[in-house]
C-alpha cells in the first residue's frame, strides 16, 4: 500500500502502512520527489510497519542522505520494538533521530 502524505507548515508526515521490504521498495518510493522540494522536516511514521529487511533499511539510508544533502531533516516516529531491535543490531539507530510521537519530533526540530 502506497504511503500516506500530510503536509503542514513545511513538515511532511509520511505514514507507511505496510512492511518496508524489497517488494515494497521496488513498487514505491519512500518519499516522492515533489515533497522534497516543499518540505523542510520529514517525519516518517512507522506505526504500521511490523517488518523491515535490508532493502528497506537501504532505502531509509538513501532517503536520509538525500534529505540531509539538501540541508533538511528526517526523523522516525512510532517505531515498534521489533524494529528498534533491528536498528540496534544493524547499528543504524544513531543515524535516525527516533521519537515516540509527532509532537515530540516537531518540538525537537522546530522549537
Amino acid at each position: 500500500m502506497k504511503p500516506d502524505y500530510s503536509i503542514d507548515n513545511e513538515v511532511c508526515l509520511v505514514t507507511y502502512n505496510d512492511s518496508l521490504d524489497f517488494e515494497y521498495c521496488q513498487r514505491y518510493r519512500l518519499i516522492e520527489t515533489e515533497y522534497l522540494k516543499t518540505s523542510h522536516l520529514f517525519i516518517l511514521d512507522m506505526q504500521y510497519v511490523s517488518f523491515i529487511d535490508s532493502a528497506g533499511i537501504g532505502a531509509l539510508i538513501s532517503v536520509f542522505r538525500s534529505i540531509n544533502s539538501r540541508g533538511k531533516f528526517l526523523c522516525l516516529i512510532n517505531l515498534q520494538n521489533n524494529l528498534r531491535k533491528v536498528f540496534q543490531i544493524s547499528e543504524i539507530e544513531s543515524l535516525f533521530p527516533i521519537f515516540d510521537s509527532i509532537t515530540e519530533a516537531r518540538s525537537h526540530f522546530l522549537y
